[in-house]
């Protein structure tokens, strides 16, 4: 334990493992595992693996924040040239998941293909099959949708007060529930009064984040394709390839065991290749038609987002002597973010 002229702890010993301090490569030379195979092209990536026959999979997707789906009409798309299948909510063997859910926390609220619905701009509600790729975008493009717009809110604070637009049934006050019955969390640790009392300076403010999004230049996507004996495989960009499996296998009322899931290079994530439903939607396409299928994000797609984060934030602060550097010794920050799904325009 280092202490300082101050009294103020250093515990370095309880961050002992999670550090070596030998590990310093500013200004060094490192070479990257797989920089050979990213500079000279041979990097494995999921679309690699190309299928004879591999049809592609379109979503169809929700113009509004907030809308009661009244009527989808597939007719027409149906008869346009290449089209092998249309996708509704109702084939969907399990249509409600959360990621969280495979973590025995939260609860399920987000359909795969939303049939009664939509929570966010951008939800899908359909999918085409269809022999190439711009045969699905046009088959997209005809599928009617009667909608039935319903109210929206699109800020944080406004969310949370009283008469809001309730936009998720699952959480009907537009709040988390925690332990099933609790809006808020709260993580405390250390004697707060102390702190402040001897803080020399006590900075107080409320923060607001711009919004910020994953951008990777490879865009989320999966191929799926059948086996022997009843099984998929399913390659994929994803960060998370067990959490992956997790949602496939629930989604489709599957064992695991009948999912070969094959990950690779990931073409950057930043965490927005987590809680994809790109695998499961793939697979799903392949058990209806019976041949290879594609779902794959446009280049150049983006997220639609709004200011997502605000923090009202309390800070005391504690200056260490004889030094630049100056030490937090308690804090209190209240946040309210936005944690729902976001919509993908691949479009």
């Amino acid at each position: 334990m280092s202490v300082g002229t101050n009294g103020f702890e250093l515990r370095k010993e309880i961050f002992a493992d999670e550090r070596d301090d030998n590990l310093n490569e500013i200004g060094k030379r490192t070479r990257r595992q797989d920089i050979e195979g990213h500079v000279t092209g041979r990097s494995p990536f999921y679309d690699d693996h190309l299928f004879d026959g591999l049809l592609h999979m379109r979503c169809v997707r929700s113009p509004h924040h907030h809308a009661r789906v009244r009527r989808i009409d597939t007719a027409a798309a149906e008869r346009m040239p290449g089209v092998v299948r249309i996708v509704t909510g109702r084939d969907v063997p399990v249509n409600l998941n959360t990621l969280l859910s495979l973590l025995d926390f939260g609860l399920d609220d987000e359909p795969i293909l939303s049939e009664a619905k939509v929570a966010y701009k951008g939800e899908p509600v359909a999918a085409v099959i269809a022999e190439t790729e711009a045969q699905a975008r046009a088959a997209v493009q005809a599928v009617r949708v009667e909608w039935e717009v319903l109210p929206h809110v699109l800020d944080v604070e406004e969310a949370l007060k009283p008469g809001a637009p309730s936009v998720n049934p699952a959480y009907p006050k537009n709040a988390f529930v925690y332990h099933g019955k609790y809006d808020h969390q709260k993580l405390r640790y250390g004697d707060l009064d102390r702190a402040l009392a001897q803080a020399d300076h006590v900075v107080e403010g409320r923060y607001q984040m711009s919004p910020i999004e994953q951008a990777p230049m490879e865009t989320c996507g999966a191929i799926a394709a059948q086996e022997q004996n009843g099984r998929y495989v399913c390659y994929t960009g994803t960060q998370a390839l067990f959490f992956s499996l997790g949602t496939a296998s629930k989604v489709l009322n599957l064992p695991s065991s009948r999912l070969h899931f094959i990950g690779g290079t990931v073409g950057g994530g930043f965490g927005g290749k987590v809680d994809s439903v790109h695998e499961p939607l793939a697979i799903l396409g392949t058990m209806l038609v019976l041949a290879g299928v594609s779902l794959a994000s446009a280049a150049g797609d983006l997220r639609e987002k709004e200011p997502t984060i605000v923090a009202l934030f309390t800070a005391a602060c504690i200056l260490g002597i004889n030094t630049w550097v100056g030490f937090v010794v308690g804090v209190v920050v209240h946040v309210a973010f936005i944690a729902g799904p976001r919509a993908m325009d691949d479009e």
